[in-house]
Formats: structure tokens, C-alpha cells, sequence
């Protein structure tokens, strides 16, 4: 059995896709005792994603999908063709550092009671990206996060500094991390499965980590691995009302299970006063300033979809490919 199972899903992101595959290239060429496989699922892209990733010298498989199913769906497809121990999920807008996937096998490897492992995330130009965050609930929709950060401090990240050397020293147990670069416990999978398929593309791996840590293992975050993030390059630049709608029918989702029918009816009353706050707020800025007339359309189309019952249709998956279609 191989030691690393790399998934990498993919919609539309050629460029991103050749840049993150370069950098797995580059961390299995500096351990070459370890042994991993790379697979690609392809959300029916027609921009040559697959073939540029039958171009790359990582020579992943490739699965091919006809349309675009969600981030999930298309992650336990990947999952049932698997050879490796342990699981990498691993976002074409992400490029890992040389050493990482060593290192977080050899974490896993060495303690038996993690189920996730996430690393610190950096933006393109080395600012430091939040990779920590806590479970949703009614917390996060009424407590100012300064507060928030005493009362669950394994919610949020620490403040930043690099870790001197690798080890556990550079290990904090969490609630849940980013899943842009999210390693899973492969035997863990066996006991309680794949991703819920019920999350189109938000909020997936915040659900996960709420059963594996259900399950009695720990989600642990590592500052000493690092990785480049390009934050929001696969949907947010290209139809941001939809994402932005997208993350709330996740968020209702996670809430609904996880926290009660009640708290998901509170948490959308909330919302829906602060964006119609937000847009009698911004109806004057508009006038003058471009940018205020964007914010302004995407909050007064939220307004909108929460007013008319947070219908599911249509979704994420049909704006992506109605946005491509008129390319």
C-alpha cells in the first residue's frame, strides 16, 4: 500500500491545476522513498484541465466526470479508487511546500489519535491566511470574535510564528481547519466515511471535522507546514452572488444537523436584517463608487434569495457553467 493518496479536484482552473501539480511534483522529488499516487477528478471542465494534467510529470490518474457534481462528490469518487494510508485533499488554487507531505505523513504516522491535519496558509504574497476557524453556531452569529477567541480558543489561530523546527511542539488541536490543504487519517475512513455530499462546495470539511472529532480523534493544525493559497481563484472572482449564496445554503445545512433546526431558523433571521442593514447602507455609496455598486448588487441579490425561502435551484454548479458557456 501506498503511503499518500493526493486528490485533487478540479472545475475550470487549467493554469491552477499545472501550478499546484508542479508543487506536488516538487515534494515527491525530495523524498523519493515516499510513496504516492495523484489523482485528479475533473468536475467536466472544458478549458483542457485534463489534459493539462496528463501533461504533468506527477502523471496522475484522472477521473472524468461528465458534469460538474461539487467539490464532495467529486472527493469520494476519488476516495473509492484510493491505495494510500492516509488521504490529501489538496485544492488546485493551493501550491504545497517541498517538505510537507513527508512531514504530515510521518505526524500521522506518529499519532494515532489524529484524524485531520491541517498546515498554515499563506496568501500569494506571504500574508498569512486564517487556516484555523470554529464550528459554526449561534456563537459565531452574535459574539464579536474578540470575545469568541477566550471562549473557544481552539476556534482560531494563534498569532503567527514560525515554528522553529518541525514536531510535535508545532502541533495545536482545533476545531477545524481550511480545507485547501486537508489531511485525512485513512483508516479513519473506513469508520465513518467520505465527505456528506449534501455540501455542494462550502463547509464540507468543517462538517467532516465535526465527525471525526464525534468519532474521538483530534484535528490538529501544523504552523510548521506551510502552503500558497490563492483564496477564492476557482469560483468567488467568477460569479460572487452565487458563491456568496452557495456558502449560506452550506452554512443552514451545517447548522440544521449539527446544532438544531432552531438555531439554523435564528442564524438565517440574523442574517437576513444585517443584509438588508448592509444594503440600505450602501444604496447611498453606490451613487459614486463603482465598488459600492458591486457590494451592493451582491447583498441586495442574498437579500433576495432569503426572502424568497432560500430556494436550492438554481445552484453554484449551474452558475459556474452558465458563466463559462458565455465566455
Amino acid at each position: 500500500m501506498m503511503d499518500l493518496t493526493i486528490l485533487v479536484v478540479s472545475y475550470e482552473t487549467r493554469a491552477l491545476l499545472s501550478h499546484c501539480l508542479d508543487s506536488i511534483d516538487k515534494a515527491c522529488a525530495g523524498y523519493p522513498t515516499l510513496g504516492v499516487e495523484t489523482i485528479v477528478i475533473d468536475n467536466g471542465s472544458r478549458d483542457g484541465s485534463v489534459e493539462a494534467a496528463l501533461a504533468s510529470p506527477v502523471a496522475p490518474r484522472i477521473v472524468s466526470l461528465v458534469r460538474n457534481r461539487g467539490f464532495a462528490a467529486a472527493v469520494n469518487c476519488g476516495l473509492r479508487l484510493r491505495r494510500g494510508r492516509h488521504v490529501l485533499l489538496l485544492n488546485t488554487d493551493a501550491e504545497i511546500e517541498p517538505d510537507v507531505l513527508f512531514r504530515a505523513v510521518e505526524l500521522l504516522d506518529e499519532s494515532a489519535d489524529v484524524g485531520v491535519l491541517g498546515v498554515a496558509l499563506f496568501h500569494p504574497g506571504g500574508r498569512v491566511q486564517r487556516s484555523v476557524h470554529p464550528f459554526p453556531g449561534l456563537q459565531t452569529e452574535w459574539v464579536p470574535e474578540a470575545i469568541l477567541r477566550r471562549l473557544r480558543p481552539k476556534g482560531f489561530p494563534t498569532p503567527f510564528r514560525r515554528a522553529s523546527r518541525f514536531g510535535h511542539a508545532s502541533l495545536r488541536e482545533v476545531e477545524a481547519v481550511r480545507g485547501a490543504v486537508f489531511f485525512m487519517r485513512g483508516e479513519l475512513l473506513e469508520k465513518i466515511g467520505g465527505l456528506d455530499e449534501g455540501y455542494f462546495f462550502f463547509l464540507e470539511e468543517t462538517d467532516y471535522c465535526w465527525r471525526v472529532r464525534a468519532a474521538g480523534y483530534r484535528v490538529v493544525h501544523c504552523r510548521a507546514l506551510r502552503a500558497m493559497h490563492r483564496l477564492g481563484a476557482s469560483s468567488k472572482r467568477r460569479v460572487p452572488l452565487a458563491t456568496r449564496i452557495e456558502f449560506h445554503r452550506s452554512l443552514y445545512r451545517f447548522l440544521d444537523q449539527r446544532r438544531g433546526r432552531w438555531v439554523s431558523q435564528v442564524a438565517q433571521a440574523v442574517r437576513l436584517v444585517r443584509n438588508a442593514i448592509t444594503v440600505l447602507g450602501l444604496l447611498p455609496l453606490a451613487i459614486g463608487s463603482d465598488r459600492a455598486k458591486t457590494r451592493l448588487a451582491e447583498r441586495w441579490g442574498l437579500t433576495l434569495w432569503h426572502l424568497r425561502g432560500r430556494p436550492d435551484q438554481p445552484g453554484l454548479g449551474r452558475a459556474l457553467a452558465v458563466a463559462q458557456s458565455g465566455r
